[in-house]
């Protein structure tokens, strides 16, 4: 067989092989949009890529959020007020936190089925910078695979200026994410390339504590269950003749009344 030819082979299944590389990486970003339906809108969930940019490590969506959400939908601002004076002791008590309807911290209803969606805290570890994304799961969905990157908290050691820097923005899907910042700092103490924040207890501690990087559990609320009742007949015998009602006062949640 001739050189010529043998070099042409060669091109031939280069080609294939490049071919089918980028057919491969198509149908993965392809995995990545999320097909629901918010207010007859497209929701694409983003998927994280972490990219290093002049030493400083961020998170940027690899495709194009087309969910549009106002700034008022998520308070970012109590978020990083809750992690500066220390109402949260962790990332979990922050969770919970968002998650709890009392405490008013969102109000995103990707799907508008008119229930909050669940908000996840997803830890990522670069370097010197810890990143936390928050992780919005329409509530009518019920999938784990199936959320919008919502906001991201940044806690970013400058060893240099013994100072933590702590950022929270808000992610694509917000109209003017790319306007908004709440940021302060909090002084450490560089030990041997370990960070020592000020104070040493409380949120921070925890944040620098050996431990491995926290991924919240969503945990969709239970359906309602009714159970009804029809007595037709008196058990035990002679139970009829006491038949009465009252209310229970103990801590039971439910709602409803005893029947004895």
């Amino acid at each position: 067989m001739s050189l010529s030819l043998l070099l042409a082979l060669a091109g031939c299944d280069a080609a294939i092989i490049a071919s089918q590389r980028a057919a491969a990486e198509a149908e993965a970003e392809a995995d990545v949009a999320v097909k629901a339906e918010a207010g007859g809108q497209a929701v694409v969930a983003a998927e994280a890529a972490p990219v290093k940019d002049d030493g400083e490590a961020k998170v940027e969506a690899n495709v194009d959020v087309k969910v549009e959400l106002k700034p008022e939908a998520l308070d970012l601002e109590t978020v990083t007020y809750l992690i500066k004076k220390g109402k949260v002791k962790d990332a979990d008590a922050l969770e919970k936190k968002l998650n709890n309807p009392k405490e008013k911290l969102h109000s995103i209803d990707i799907d508008g089925d008119g229930k909050l969606d669940k908000i996840q805290i997803v830890e990522v570890k670069q370097g010197d910078t810890i990143i936390f994304e928050l992780h919005a799961f329409p509530s009518g969905k019920k999938d784990k695979d199936n959320f919008v990157i919502v906001g991201y908290v940044n806690f970013t050691a400058d060893k240099t200026t013994n100072v933590l820097v702590v950022k929270a923005t808000y992610a694509p899907c917000f109209i003017g994410y790319d306007t908004i910042v709440y940021d302060y700092t909090v002084p450490i103490v560089v030990k041997n390339d370990v960070v020592v924040v000020s104070g040493g207890v409380g949120f921070y501690g925890w944040l620098y504590a050996p431990r491995p990087a926290y991924v919240g559990v969503v945990v969709w609320d239970a359906p309602t269950v009714v159970i009804d009742v029809h007595h037709d007949g008196c058990w035990p015998p002679g139970h009829c003749k006491h038949h009465h009602k009252h209310k229970h006062k103990g801590k039971w949640k439910g709602k409803g009344k005893h029947w004895h």
